[in-house]
């Protein structure tokens, strides 16, 4: 099937309807990753992703793409290419190809909101529907605490909803009326993402917090509540819980944090992570094929994930998918804050360049490209909002008509 890129100045009210509809369905499904309960052999997390691609597809195949949306994507659309092509000489062919799907969705999640004009309505109904569920994430953290969710028979996955909580904090604060909110917003989910056990989730979400923009407090009280934070993980570092839990020596302080001691606990990745560029460097250049490090990790070490997505680039697609993919992330990042900077929807903006940087941050002890539903497709919908607007900002500035003349207008 070939897809035309071409635009329309208009487009029907009922296919309007049914792109706002996906991109809302994209976050309401965020809760069901939450739980590890099984349907037809398949965990909920797998089939809220395969929901995703069931209602994206359609609306993005049936339908005419923007040229800037696809030159924007180039990169990635390249990586999934060699990813492709990756089959060939890869030992994990059929988990390959499921791998290749779930990178597929962010794509699509990402050209079905880039079909939506004015995202005002849609960012209030995506604020909604994150607040809710932080709501649902912190209840469950506490049944997760309490023991509850063994009585219940409820299987949680409290460690990957942390992740998730990036999204769902940056969304549910967008245009946040007061400081005062976003500031509660974000401690909740720092402390349920410390609650869960994820050490870099709740940094990444402080560094959230101290860079949103719906803070309205001056640069000085965001240095001030960064001291603040550093004070609070040294008093919790002291407790009991903080070093049976993250130190192999009661004797072990921050210091061994720093320092990446031996008395630091890693869950096993800094005795795999040398042995996987061990054996990944004979093929650094093409990549052992696309899944592989997967199989090479339960192999090395019982670990079912290399946990540095940076690693597990290269170990797969080698140093040419490494710059593609990182390219893309990169310039989305700077794009964006470069948006929330000079644009008009600065907050939109500053949400995607947030999450773009948390991905990146993310990437260095876990694999969040392999969390479709639970961060890629929310991630890449709001990323796709934004470019939309940022191209519409800059197609309505006084000047700029020859620029519009030279390229198709925008569909919608």
């Amino acid at each position: 099937m070939t897809v035309q890129l071409t635009a329309r100045a208009d487009t029907p009210l009922q296919s309007r309807s049914r792109v706002r509809i996906v991109v809302v369905f994209v976050f309401a499904v965020i809760p069901l990753t939450f739980v590890g309960s099984r349907a037809l052999g398949f965990q909920l997390s797998g089939w809220a992703w395969l929901l995703i691609l069931a209602a994206a597809a359609p609306v993005v195949l049936t339908e005419p793409l923007h040229e800037r949306a696809v030159r924007l994507l180039l990169p990635y659309l390249l990586f999934l290419v060699y990813a492709a092509v990756s089959l060939a000489w890869t030992d994990s062919f059929n988990d390959g190809v499921a791998s290749l799907v779930q990178l597929i969705v962010p794509v699509l999640a990402y050209l079905v909101a880039w079909r939506i004009p004015d995202s005002t309505a849609v960012q209030e109904r995506l604020r909604s529907i994150a607040l809710r569920g932080l709501g649902i994430a912190v209840l469950l953290t506490i049944l997760f605490l309490a023991g509850l969710h063994l009585r219940l028979g409820v299987p949680l996955s409290v460690r990957p909803m942390s992740i998730s909580l990036a999204v769902l904090f940056v969304v549910a604060t967008l245009n946040s009326p007061s400081w005062r909110r976003t500031t509660v917003l974000g401690m909740v989910a720092v402390g349920t993402a410390a609650a869960a056990g994820s050490r870099l989730s709740s940094a990444v979400l402080l560094i959230l917090l101290l860079t949103s923009p719906s803070l309205r407090v001056r640069w000085g009280a965001r240095l001030a509540m960064a001291a603040g934070c550093i004070l609070l993980v040294v008093a919790v570092s002291n407790t009991p819980a903080f070093r049976n839990r993250f130190f192999f020596n009661e004797e072990a302080t921050l210091t061994d944090v720093i320092t990446l001691s031996d008395q630091l606990n890693t869950a096993g990745r800094r005795e795999l992570w040398p042995e996987l560029v061990k054996r990944c460097s004979p093929a650094a250049m093409t990549g052992l094929g696309i899944s592989s490090s997967n199989a090479l990790s339960v192999k090395l070490s019982g670990l079912d994930h290399p946990h540095n997505e940076y690693l597990r680039v290269y170990c797969d697609e080698g140093w040419i998918g490494s710059i593609l993919i990182w390219w893309f992330f990169a310039w989305a990042t700077v794009r964006s804050w470069r948006g929330a900077l000079e644009g008009q929807d600065t907050t939109l903006h500053a949400a995607a360049g947030q999450l773009a940087l948390a991905l990146l941050l993310f990437a260095i002890t876990d694999n969040p490209l392999s969390y479709t539903a639970l961060y890629m497709a929310p991630m890449a919908v709001i990323l796709g909002l934004s470019d939309r607007a940022l191209l519409m900002e800059r197609m309505s500035i006084p000047g700029a008509e020859n620029h519009r003349a030279a390229r198709p207008p925008l569909a919608s």
